[in-house]
C-alpha cells in the first residue's frame, strides 16, 4: 500500500505521543537519542518531506506538533534545512484553513523549532496571526495558554498581531481562565506581562486567573510560585485581583517551596514582595529566613548583594530595630559568603548590627 499523506501525519502524531511517554526532561532526551539511532526515523522523516506538499491544514498541523516534539522536546534533530523550508511553505498555505487547535499547535512547534519558524515568510506569520485572531474565541483553555506561550517567545509572529489580534486573545483568556489547569494559568500570566494582550484584559479575566493561582497554590511547585509571584509584581490589574487569602496562600506556598528554589528563582521571589507589599505582609519571619538561607552558600556577589537589598526593602522600621527574623536572615547570608559580600550590605542596607 502506497501512503499518503493522512497516513503519514496519523503515523508522526502517534509516535510523538509515545515517545514523550516519560515525565521528565532526563526521560525525553534518551528518548530521543533512540530516535536518531534507529534506521526507520530518517524513513518516515523523508516520506514527511515527500508528503509535505500534499498537507491540509490538520495533517500539517499534526505534523508541526509531532516535530515540536520529537525535535524540540526530544532533541531528535529531525528538522534539516529542507524540511524547515518546506514547513515554512505550508503555514503560508494552510494558515486561512486552520481550526483553533491547528492554529495553537503550529505556534506552540514553531516556538520549539528555530529552522522552522525562521522559514516561514512575513507572510505566513501575518496568515497565523490571523487565524489566531479569527479562532481565538473558540480555542480552549490550553490552546489559550499555548498560543499566549508561543506568541511570547516568536518575535516575527507577535509582531504581525494586530491590536484586534491581541483583544481577541484577552477576551479568549477571560473566557477561558478559570478552566485553566495549573500549568496553564501561571504560564498565561507569566506570558501577559510580556505582551501587549495584557493591555486587553478586563477584570474579569484577571480575576479568573489569579482565583487559579490561588486555588492551586497548594500544589504549585517552587518554579511556578517564583514565576507566578514575578508575574504579579509586573502586572498591577492582575495583583489587585488578588484576595487577601491568596496572598496567604502564595507566601505560604513561597515559604514552603523556598528551599527548593534556585538562586533566580530566590531572587524573583525577593525582588517580586518588595514590590508586593500584601503578599509580602504574609510571610513569617521563618518565610523570610528560608528565603534567604535557601542559595547563600551558591550565590555569586551580585545575587548576595541582590538578595540582601531585596530584604533591606522588605523589613519595617520596627523590624530593623529588632526582629529575629531580620537579623537570623542577614546572619544566613553573611556567614555564607565569610564577609566578602554580605557584611557590608547587612549593615547599610538592613541596619542590622
Amino acid at each position: 500500500m502506497k501512503l499518503n499523506f493522512i497516513h503519514v501525519s496519523n503515523a508522526m502524531n502517534k509516535l510523538a505521543r509515545v515517545a514523550k511517554r516519560g515525565t521528565d526532561e532526563r526521560s525525553w532526551k534518551l528518548e530521543g537519542n533512540r530516535l536518531r539511532q534507529d534506521p526507520r526515523f530518517p524513513e518516515l522523516i523523508d516520506l514527511v518531506r515527500a508528503q509535505c506538499p500534499s498537507f491540509d491544514a490538520q495533517g500539517g498541523a499534526n505534523v508541526l506538533h509531532a516535530l515540536g516534539v520529537l525535535d524540540g522536546d526530544l532533541g531528535a534533530a529531525a528538522v534539516d534545512e529542507q524540511l524547515a523550508a518546506q514547513l515554512g511553505e505550508f503555514v503560508e498555505r494552510a494558515a486561512r484553513n486552520m481550526n483553533p487547535q491547528h492554529v495553537a499547535n503550529s505556534l506552540n512547534a514553531l516556538s520549539k523549532l528555530e529552522a522552522a519558524a525562521a522559514a516561514v515568510s512575513l507572510t505566513g506569520w501575518a496568515g497565523l496571526a490571523k487565524a489566531a485572531e479569527r479562532t481565538a474565541s473558540d480555542m480552549k483553555p490550553q490552546a489559550v495558554a499555548n498560543s499566549l506561550n508561543a506568541l511570547c517567545k516568536l518575535e516575527s509572529a507577535a509582531a504581525a498581531m494586530s491590536p484586534t489580534g491581541w483583544a481577541s486573545l484577552a477576551e479568549a483568556v477571560e473566557s477561558t481562565a478559570r478552566e485553566m489547569n495549573p500549568q496553564n494559568g501561571r504560564n498565561t500570566l507569566n506570558v501577559l506581562c510580556k505582551l501587549e494582550a495584557a493591555a486587553a484584559v478586563s477584570p474579569t479575566g484577571w480575576a479568573g486567573l489569579t482565583e487559579a493561582a490561588e486555588r492551586t497554590a497548594r500544589e504549585t511547585d517552587a518554579q511556578g510560585i517564583a514565576n507566578t509571584l514575578n508575574a504579579l509584581c509586573k502586572l498591577e490589574a492582575a495583583a489587585a485581583a488578588v484576595s487577601p487569602k491568596g496572598w496567604a496562600g502564595l507566601a505560604e506556598a513561597a515559604e514552603r517551596t523556598a528551599r527548593e528554589m534556585n538562586e533566580q528563582g530566590v531572587t524573583n521571589t525577593l525582588n517580586a514582595l518588595c514590590k508586593l507589599e500584601a503578599a509580602a505582609a504574609a510571610v513569617s519571619p521563618t518565610g523570610w529566613v528560608g528565603l534567604a538561607e535557601r542559595t547563600a552558600r551558591e550565590m555569586n556577589p551580585q545575587g548576595v548583594a541582590n538578595s540582601l537589598n531585596a530584604l533591606g526593602k522588605l523589613v519595617s522600621d520596627a523590624e530593623r530595630n529588632n526582629s529575629s527574623g531580620c537579623v537570623a536572615a542577614c546572619d544566613r547570608l553573611h556567614r555564607a559568603r565569610q564577609s566578602r559580600v554580605a557584611r557590608p550590605y547587612e549593615t547599610v542596607i538592613l541596619g542590622c548590627n
